[in-house]
């Protein structure tokens, strides 16, 4: 994929193409643009060969609208939300170039976005637009006592600041509970405002949001 960008561009080597690129004789807009116009052939050509479009999964490649991702320079681009640090609205983000699977958003605090910066011509700029244009999920941990309706009262929480509690598991030692809830929560705003909601439940010693890395 990137050796026929670089051909295309009119380079033999792919060092003398990382040179252009770093020196700015070749802009990261336009190198993306040729990366994604490729990518789209691709993909066409494997739907129709293969079998008809289905519905994306939650966390497929979507177009950057639907994500409320604005892609600087580069318009109709594919993304997906890293796993590795699950971005929801408000957090800085950073775009990677993944090829085959368009743009991956990560968190900018991410030690996978931050381990990939030895490739740094493989990102690109992006950025939240206006308002969220669907739910995120987000892992949430608290720690509390082990009291009678503990579970009622964390779960009206969770709906009164319009979280939809996806998944729940837990353990429950020495009457110390250590739960964990998967939410849709719409932007970063909201979570902190939830996180603060659940602190101040009765008997909650902390509420956190908790990423894989």
């Amino acid at each position: 994929m990137l050796a026929g960008v670089i051909r295309e561009t009119g380079f033999k080597k792919a060092e003398d193409f990382y040179i252009a690129l770093g020196s700015g004789k070749l802009t990261a807009g336009s190198i993306v643009n040729k990366v994604l116009q490729r990518l789209k052939v691709e993909e066409v050509a494997e739907e129709e060969a293969v079998t008809p479009r289905k519905r994306p999964k939650a966390r497929d490649a979507l177009a950057s609208t639907n994500y409320g991702i604005n892609v600087i320079g580069v318009e109709d681009v594919l993304v997906r939300l890293a796993k590795c640090c699950t971005p929801v609205p408000g957090d800085p983000i950073v775009g990677y170039i993944s090829l085959g699977r368009g743009i991956t958003i990560h968190r900018e605090d991410c030690p996978n976005a931050k381990a990939l910066m030895r490739n740094p011509e493989r990102f690109t700029a992006v950025e939240w637009e206006g308002g969220p244009t669907q739910s995120f999920r987000v892992q949430i941990a608290l720690d509390s006592w082990d009291r009678p309706r503990l579970l009622e009262d964390v779960a009206r929480t969770f709906a009164e600041h319009g979280a939809n509690i996806v998944s729940y598991g837990g353990t429950v030692e020495d009457q110390m509970a250590r739960n964990w809830y998967v939410a849709e929560v719409g932007e970063v705003k909201a979570l902190r405002a939830l996180l603060t909601a659940l602190r101040n439940v009765d008997g909650v010693f902390d509420a956190y949001r908790v990423t894989p890395s």
